[in-house]
């Protein structure tokens, strides 16, 4: 089992991944991981790194993803085609277009026979096959609900949305409908339950319901999102905003882009959406607190969320991590990495 160069014996907790850029291209870069006072604890020697969770991180070895340990130790030989991520102590994995499930110590438990397969939540996990019709399987990988909906998202709060007909509802994990599909959620799917509530859109306004199916924000907005940290990002007309569990205002509809809070803070962007003349002009994302407030100002190309008190962050010149006063702990010149947020589907996960 390949082993990976550390800079100290000693064990470390949660662990963030870094991108060193190799040569002059922001293409072609190496991955590994830091601590959160932004020491190297696993060198830059990986193809690629995701986010540690349950414990791990995911890191990419030529063409196959493995799973690596907080003491820069690969927990298991490369196995994946595509990412890795845990939750309830499985992940997906795939080989070439199909998809399985193997748990932390890389062991298969459901060989790779489907389309697609979401995160684990309650002990189940929605999955899809050839026909395109989405079912559940529990944690031995047994079909425990067939696949007969249009669409499908991973339990939630005990609730999976589900589609049929064109429309969306929710069932229990047993299969019974909970919420009858009623709702035309066309610029997406219906949301998943965070704290009690669920976007889903009525006469092609989005708002908020119960678990009962009623609708506790009357739907009126372009489009709603999840709720995090007792705030809802809602849309009108290209702009964004946070509502709290009554419905009330509390961040005003004035953001181009805005995420779900984090600890505390928000990524929002304050552009126009307009062309700019220079990568400077496009660093327009900072951090609001539940207030609304601007804690950190708008001075980035791109954001992810805090997690374990570090941000990772673009600008004009380089990719690194922030910590809640905005101060950089570690960087390295900008690369091109994609997503600074792989996991962002995932539900949260908790130190």
């Amino acid at each position: 089992m390949t082993a990976c160069p550390l800079v100290s014996e000693t064990k470390h907790g949660r662990l963030f991944p870094i991108f060193v850029r190799q040569g002059r291209s922001p293409q072609h870069y190496k991955a590994g991981y830091i601590d959160r006072q932004g020491n190297i604890v696993v060198v830059a020697t990986y193809d690629n790194a995701h986010p540690f969770r349950e414990g791990l991180g995911c890191v990419r070895v030529k063409d196959l993803f493995a799973a690596v340990k907080s003491n820069g130790e690969l927990a298991f030989d490369p196995i994946s085609h595509g990412s890795l991520a845990f939750t309830e102590g499985l992940s997906t994995f795939s080989i070439k277009s199909k998809r399985g499930v193997i748990d932390r110590h890389g062991k298969v438990v459901l060989p790779p026979r489907y389309r697609s397969i979401s995160h684990f939540s309650g002990g189940l996990a929605c999955v899809s096959n050839d026909e395109h019709l989405y079912g559940f399987i529990n944690r031995e990988g047994h079909q425990v609900i067939p696949p007969f909906f249009e669409d499908a998202r991973a339990f939630s709060e005990g609730l999976a949305a589900v589609k049929i007909n064109g429309k969306w509802g929710y069932i229990s994990a047993s299969g019974s409908t909970v919420i009858e599909c009623r709702f035309e959620c066309r610029r997406g799917a219906a949301g998943s339950f965070r704290e009690g509530l669920a976007g889903v859109a009525w006469d092609g306004r989005w708002g908020y319901i119960n678990p009962a199916g009623e609708f506790v924000i009357p739907p009126q907005f372009d489009m709603a999102s999840e709720f995090s940290e007792g705030l809802g990002g809602v849309e009108i007309e290209k702009r964004r905003g946070f509502v709290n569990a009554s419905g009330e205002m509390v961040v005003p509809i004035s953001y181009r882009c805005a995420d779900p809070f984090s600890e505390g803070l928000a990524a929002v962007s304050i552009g126009t959406g307009e062309a700019h003349k220079s990568v400077a002009e496009a660093c327009e994302t900072g951090f609001i607190d539940r207030s609304g407030t601007f804690r950190i100002p708008a001075r980035f190309l791109s954001a992810g969320r805090f997690v374990g008190g570090l941000c990772l962050v673009e600008d004009e010149h380089c990719t690194g991590y922030i910590d809640h006063s905005g101060e950089f702990v570690w960087r390295a010149p900008y690369v091109e990495i994609g997503s600074l947020d792989p996991l962002h589907l995932l539900p949260p996960e908790r130190d």
